[in-house]
């Protein structure tokens, strides 16, 4: 008997990590949802991760001004077969950005929800979600602006917690994935990327988020797994993510786009491998305009960066699950 209760035990330990490691991922989703379409692919994955249950999609969050923003996301979640994810939209004090798509999908396909400025206030609605989960369970990954998220770090004691926001993050953040710059650096002023639209914001929360923060990055990084061809198909042309990349993509004269967000998304469910090089060294440098460089030092224990792929990883082979990953359907969903 002696023997074998260690041995009982290894097994029950190894039941117990088993478990553990197939609980759903925690995820508030940050958007834009506006400017670019590649965040339209990222919330499709994102449900097509929640479809095979790797993940559950606490929230989204908009952080752009555009008043159709929000009914878009609802327009993508309800297509899934989840109308029912809390939304919640930064108001007055933000960025605007125009939008291809939101409107035109809003009116295609009638939304749920309102108009930004009647939806829930993100960092309310982010502290009353935040409180309501388990310690150090939360993936929030942000692929909009950072407006959102420097307000939430900044908020006081309310109904939903004692505590002030940068330490509500830090008692129930995991950690945040942060789709924002191009790497090594960017020094171009123009204003893409979601780091210089507000980059106050930016520089706030990339000095003071108490958790991990992982950065992936955007430019020819993202431009080499090229996405959304999938929503060209014949049985897909008719759903909203069809939709917003043909309007988005009709100047561009092409079926594909980058996929910035959606790596963001893969890397806050699945992590960085197998396809993508973990930079473990070093910081992200932001410039007051927004503009940024990964400096290898001095280190930084929050900071990590993924933009370069693993040893004999094919970028075309990637674009390919990711588009794949766009359409899960649950087994008993009909569209």
């Amino acid at each position: 008997m002696k023997q074998i209760k260690p041995l009982g035990l290894l097994i029950l330990s190894l039941l117990l990590c088993h478990l553990a490691l197939a609980q759903p991922v925690k995820i508030i989703f940050d958007t834009d949802m506006d400017s670019d379409v590649d965040d339209v692919g990222a919330l499709a994955m994102l449900h097509g991760f929640a479809n095979l249950g790797d993940t559950e999609i606490l929230a989204v969050m908009v952080s752009s001004l555009n008043p159709w923003s929000p009914g878009a996301a609802d327009v993508i979640n309800t297509y899934y077969g989840r109308p029912n994810i809390p939304i919640g939209a930064v108001q007055r004090f933000g960025v605007y950005h125009k939008s291809k798509y939101a409107r035109r999908l809003c009116e295609e396909f009638k939304p749920n929800v309102k108009l930004g400025e009647d939806m829930p206030e993100a960092t309310l609605l982010y502290r009353k979600i935040l409180s309501s989960q388990p310690d150090t369970s939360v993936v929030v990954v942000t692929v909009g602006d950072l407006t959102n998220l420097s307000k939430l770090l900044q908020t006081e004691a309310d109904q939903f917690s004692e505590l002030k926001g940068i330490d509500l993050v830090k008692k129930k953040v995991k950690h945040l994935v942060c789709m924002g710059g191009r790497y090594p650096g960017d020094q171009d002023p123009r204003p893409w990327g979601n780091f210089k639209s507000d980059p106050h914001a930016t520089q706030h929360v990339v000095a003071a988020w108490p958790t991990r923060i992982y950065f992936t990055g955007g430019g020819a990084f993202a431009d080499s797994v090229p996405t959304g061809k999938i929503f060209f198909r014949e049985q897909y042309k008719n759903t909203p993510m069809a939709h917003a990349y043909k309007l988005f993509l009709e100047s561009w004269k092409r079926n594909w786009h980058h996929s910035a967000d959606i790596i963001a998304v893969y890397v806050a469910v699945k992590g960085h491998q197998p396809y993508f090089r973990l930079e473990e060294r070093g910081y992200n440098h932001i410039f007051e305009d927004g503009t940024n460089l990964w400096r290898l030092a001095p280190n930084d224990e929050r900071h990590y960066l993924v933009s370069e792929f693993a040893e004999g990883i094919d970028p075309k082979v990637i674009a390919e699950k990711f588009d794949a990953m766009m359409v899960v359907q649950k087994q008993s969903a009909s569209h």
